[in-house]
């Protein structure tokens, strides 16, 4: 499965502190294994929060990221507060 990162995803990151930067590493390494188990991803709280293919999958209490899955990709679109999240779904 190849993993892709949008712009916007690659400057929040980048702007994250270096602690939330590497949960967000391992989270985005363990999504195409964990899309096919359900009770693998059980921790990240991975759930469908648009009906044209968009996914959250949270990083901790105040940390979410989005993305969209097809069979041989996952697009990892942004990442931020749960607001942030709310505001990105509203710009759709």
């Amino acid at each position: 499965m190849t993993i892709l990162l949008t712009e916007r995803f690659q400057r929040e990151v980048r702007a994250l502190a270096e602690v939330e930067r590497a949960r967000c590493l391992e989270l985005v390494l363990s999504l195409p294994r964990s899309a096919g188990d359900p009770h693998a991803h059980s921790g990240m709280a991975l759930r469908k929060i648009h009906a044209s293919g968009i996914w959250e999958a949270r990083l901790g209490l105040g940390l979410r990221l989005v993305f969209t899955m097809r069979k041989s990709e996952v697009v990892l679109v942004t990442v931020g507060s749960h607001d942030d999240v709310r505001r990105f779904l509203r710009s759709i």
